[in-house]
């Protein structure tokens, strides 16, 4: 038994473990050798099972190249060339540092694995976890749960996490949550590709995006957009693009669309490829939609390409639909209501009259302008300009087949986003 006290010279110490290092097939390869710089004692011995180890404890503090280890106490495997590390590890190469309550560093490979309190910092990020491994060599660190990492401009949250420290990227798994705290938007998924020098964010496998406001009335707002791939570009352009099965939900607003792109900075939400946008008791559809907000609040939305908008006409007949219809369509809204739409170019408007609650017939109108005022959501003036062309059908022509009347191009969807769809298939 070998005892190395804490007045034993520097020298001794890197003697001993260099030379024990020495009788090991695997020491004895090109690998660098492990150096003791400081122990308070030393002792060595061979356990039950013939397997020669060395215990270190007291302020140890070993090196192997470039890579630094202290912790309060080792257990060297000499064949394997492996050590158990209890208490305040710290591992260091270069600028990153690894830190735990308990480790184990593998002098073949030159990493390090970490459990307990697991913290891995580097000039860029910090990852928090309860376990870890450290690839010293490949500058990257794999981290499971519970998994916290922290960048310039970010927090993400998941399961598992790959880091990779040269492309400073992080893969994350299971659970993902990624926060951007300057405008209280969060992404969730399950899997996420996320760069922190370009702030780009790739999330997959149910990715959802969730942001936060009140509203002028003090009321919490909450705009939650879901898709099957989700880009988030954090950077001066602020912007997410959503593809495939895209979904909207915010208050009285729901939308469904191939392709998103929404615009933080400038409060835009741009849908592609067959939108379709429902606000109260309103559906619009067309080949483009933009929707502009004011203070995260809605004021108006353009509708390009086969716009059509329809709206219930009276509850008491739930089949009448009042209808507009043309190549460009504006809707402004005030205060979260309607107020007026502006259809432009071929405009057809169909809206169903009441005398009281008494049903009295339906106008079909075209010209080159429509214009048309909104109150409590039903029609209320109505202004036309150039060609104008106008046929009244009294009630009795259509009580019976009302839905003939309907304008080319009038579907009604049945199939609107509804608040707590998000929960409920995420598990969140």
């Amino acid at each position: 038994m070998i005892v190395m006290s804490k007045r034993s010279t520097l020298a001794a110490g890197i003697f001993i473990i260099v030379c024990a290092l020495g009788a090991c097939p695997i020491a004895a390869s090109a690998l660098q050798l492990v150096e003791l710089h400081h122990a308070d004692s030393l002792v060595g011995r061979t356990l039950p099972t013939g397997e020669a180890i060395r215990e270190l404890s007291g302020s140890v503090h070993f090196t192997q190249g470039n890579v630094r280890v202290w912790c309060d106490r080792a257990i060297q495997h000499l064949v394997k060339n492996e050590f158990d590390l209890i208490g305040r590890v710290r591992v260091i190469r270069d600028t990153v540092t690894l830190t735990s309550t308990i480790g184990h560093y593998y002098g073949a490979t030159k990493q390090a694995y970490a459990e307990q309190g697991v913290q891995l910092k580097t000039p860029n990020v910090t990852l928090l976890a309860d376990r870890g491994t450290y690839y010293t060599d490949e500058r990257r660190a794999f981290f499971t749960q519970n998994v916290h990492i922290i960048d310039s401009a970010t927090t993400i949250d998941c399961d598992e996490m790959t880091y990779y420290e040269n492309e400073r990227k992080s893969i994350a798994n299971a659970r993902v949550k990624i926060v951007n705290a300057g405008n209280n938007a969060t992404m969730y998924g399950g899997h996420l590709e996320h760069f922190d020098e370009t702030h780009y964010s790739n999330m997959t496998i149910e990715p959802s995006m969730v942001q936060i406001d009140t509203s002028a009335k003090g009321e919490i707002d909450t705009l939650t957009i879901r898709s099957t791939v989700m880009e988030s570009y954090d950077d001066s352009t602020k912007r997410v693009i959503a593809t495939d099965s895209v979904t909207i939900e915010r208050a009285e607003l729901a939308a469904r669309a191939g392709s998103v792109r929404y615009s933080r900075n400038e409060d835009r939400i741009e849908m592609n490829r067959k939108p379709i946008v429902w606000y109260d008791r309103h559906q619009v559809t067309g080949d483009t939609i933009s929707i502009f907000l004011v203070k995260r609040r809605l004021e108006h939305a353009v509708v390009r390409g086969h716009a059509f908008a329809l709206s219930e006409s009276d509850s008491a007949f739930p089949h009448r639909f009042n209808q507009l219809t043309g190549r460009l369509l504006t809707l402004r809204f005030t205060d979260n209501k309607l107020s007026t739409a502006v259809v432009e170019q071929n405009a057809v408007s169909l809206y169903f009259l009441y005398d009281g609650a008494v049903a009295n017939g339906v106008n079909k109108t075209s010209g080159d302008y429509i214009s048309m005022s909104f109150k409590d959501g039903k029609p209320d003036i109505i202004r036309i300009l150039k060609g104008i062309e106008g046929m009244y059908y009294p009630e009795p022509m259509i009580e019976r087949n009302d839905q003939a009347f309907n304008l080319d191009g009038f579907v009604l969807r049945t199939d609107r986003p509804r608040t707590g769809t998000t929960a409920k298939r995420s598990g969140r």
